[in-house]
Formats: structure tokens, C-alpha cells, sequence
């Protein structure tokens, strides 16, 4: 069973959605079949790092919203990332453009890394608080999962190297009618969007791949 992930470093639902789903998977006698591809996708393209603001005021001004409309969205993320066994620092995240984080995705995919990439990323904004558009950062990250840090440093350093990659993916995500994300397709025919809970997940699964087995016997 294919499953594709179109999700952003900075997406509150992406990391939420993805732990539920990987909470299913371990229910899944399955589980030893099913292969999962990350795609990129921008949640805030253009996001600049304000050192000056915090998580909720870049969201303000972001969003044009109230501060309690933001605080009030942050209690649910917060009360949801508790639930799936996260833990969500929102006193320290850094909103930023993540353009540059996709394009080294796109190499650490093609090296077998993409979704070790993702988890770290995750983990990283949500939990502890890292600058993910720090060339730096990501060069260690590339390292800590074996990947060739002067490469990365190069990809960096060139604007253009894999950018048509993650264009094509956000592109993608667009034609199948995607309008935000986390997106998973499964087996390139069932979309279901957003956070789902675990029990949605193992549904999809069970029926899915029953589908899958049904038509390989015939």
C-alpha cells in the first residue's frame, strides 16, 4: 500500500496527523507493506523569522486575527499534541519560510531520508524551538541522519538547486485538489484530509487494503 503525505515543517495538524497515523500503522497487521512518501507543500510561503515577535504575535499579524482567536486555536493544538503524545512548545517556536527546508528534503528523499527528514524537522519547530531556515541547523540535521553535509551546504548556497522539486510537489498537490494540509493519499486513489483521529486511520487502512487484496485475487 502506497501512502503520499503532502505536509510543511510548520504545520500544527501535519505533525499531529502523522503521529495518528503512525498510531494506526502499529494496529495494522499489515504494517510491513505499506510504504509512505512525504511531498512538500507550504503552509506560510513568504513567512519571514521575526526575532523580535513571538509564535502568537507573528500569527496575528500574519493572519490579521485577534490574540485571542490565536491563543484560542494554540489551547486546542495543545490539548490535541498532548493527546497523540507530543509536546508543542509554542513559547518558542520560530514561524519561517521553510522553502529552503523543502529543498534539502528533496535531496535527503532522494537518499532514502525523507521521512527520518520530516520527523526531525518536526520534532525540532514544535518541541524544541529551532530556527528550521538556519543553513546551519539543517546542515546538522542533514548530518545527525547521514546525509553529506557539504552537499547540503551547497544545496543551500544555490537558490535553484531542487526548487523546481518542491514547486512540482506543492504544484501536485493543487491538481489534486489539496487545499491544505496534512493531505494523504492512499494507493493514489482515497484522499483524506487533515488531523484525523487514529480510529479514522485504521479504517482507512483495513479498508483500503482489503480493497487492494480483494482486486489482486481476482
Amino acid at each position: 500500500m502506497q501512502i503520499t503525505i503532502w505536509s510543511d515543517f510548520v504545520c500544527p495538524f501535519c505533525y499531529i496527523g502523522a503521529t495518528h497515523l503512525e498510531q494506526a500503522l502499529e494496529n495494522f497487521e499489515h504494517a510491513d507493506e505499506v510504504d509512505i512518501e512525504y511531498k512538500s507543500f507550504q503552509l506560510e510561503p513568504g513567512a519571514t523569522y521575526e526575532p523580535d515577535k513571538t509564535y502568537l504575535e507573528a500569527m496575528v499579524d500574519r493572519k490579521n486575527v485577534s490574540e485571542e482567536q490565536i491563543q484560542q486555536l494554540i489551547d486546542q493544538l495543545d490539548e490535541m499534541a498532548t493527546n497523540a503524545g507530543l509536546k508543542y512548545n509554542f513559547d518558542d517556536m520560530k514561524l519561517t519560510d521553510t522553502f529552503p527546508a523543502h529543498r534539502v528534503f528533496q535531496y535527503a528523499k532522494e537518499e532514502g531520508k525523507g521521512i527520518e527528514y520530516f520527523n526531525k524537522l518536526y520534532e525540532a519547530y514544535f518541541t524544541n524551538g529551532e530556527l528550521i531556515s538556519d543553513p546551519d541547523f539543517l546542515t546538522q540535521v542533514a548530518a545527525e541522519i547521514g546525509l553529506d553535509e557539504s552537499r547540503v551546504r551547497e544545496i543551500l548556497e544555490n537558490e535553484k538547486e531542487y526548487d523546481k522539486e518542491v514547486v512540482q510537489d506543492i504544484y501536485q498537490a493543487s491538481q489534486i485538489g489539496a487545499q491544505g494540509v496534512p493531505f494523504f493519499v492512499f494507493n493514489n486513489k482515497y484522499g483524506v484530509s487533515g488531523a484525523q483521529p487514529v480510529e479514522t486511520f485504521e479504517q482507512v487502512l483495513t479498508q483500503v487494503y482489503d480493497e487492494f487484496a480483494g482486486n489482486t485475487e481476482q
